[in-house]
């Protein structure tokens, strides 16, 4: 098995997950109630109470918060122990605050937030050479073929992952560099209670890029 393979899929499978909740959020949010006079506090809550799931990971409870309570698919659990690293750095990494008060848009209220966590790309950018650098190291220190080869010649899947698993690992500790992100939660009014609008800007923002 090829580590190229196996990194290129990793991230593959990611963007056919993101590509299905793009589509289907454009579609949301689209019946926004005309704008109120004046910003209630429970608006302001609703941003915080959102932003705090989204630092928590808890994204069931981001969904009930979303217009349409789509269901972003970023609860599943990844395809591998390196998607599970990587992920789990970013979202223990996130904390945010909000940027003045929330104000009125066209089709409702509106709140700035800036949001600070693990930049993944400073990481993915380098996981390559580094799977790469680590493979030949360590297929120089195997004192036995069959653990690094199977039948076929081809490296053992275990092998690899447990490369890629120590590069990532390795990157992150070593590469990895902080981004603060800064972006508008749009609310819009919808029965009785306000709700976030996801739009890609947000979405973005809360993925850590992964879904755009």
């Amino acid at each position: 098995m090829k580590i190229r393979n196996i990194i290129s899929a990793l991230f593959a499978a990611v963007a056919v997950c993101a590509a299905a909740v793009a589509v289907y959020l454009s579609f949301t949010s689209l019946d926004a109630e005309p704008v109120l006079t004046s910003p209630p506090d429970e608006a302001q809550n609703r941003v915080l109470a959102f932003m705090d799931a989204v630092c928590d990971a808890d994204y069931e409870q981001v969904s009930q918060y979303l217009s349409g309570n789509p269901s972003l698919g970023l609860d599943r659990d990844a395809a591998d122990e390196v998607g599970v690293l990587l992920w789990d750095a970013y979202t223990d990494s996130l904390t945010y605050s909000v940027v003045g008060e929330c104000y009125a848009t066209d089709s409702g209220l509106a709140q700035k937030v800036t949001l600070t966590g693990l930049n993944i790309t400073s990481v993915t950018a380098v996981l390559k050479d580094r799977s790469q650098a680590l493979l030949e190291q360590r297929v120089q220190e195997a004192e036995d073929a069959s653990d690094v080869y199977d039948e076929n010649n081809e490296y053992r899947e275990d092998f690899v992952m447990d490369v890629l698993y120590d590069a990532a690992a390795a990157a992150l500790e070593e590469d990895a560099q902080e981004m603060t992100m800064e972006f508008t939660v749009n609310l819009v009014y919808q029965n009785d209670q306000w709700m976030v609008a996801a739009d890609s800007e947000l979405l973005d923002a809360i993925s850590g890029g992964i879904l755009y």
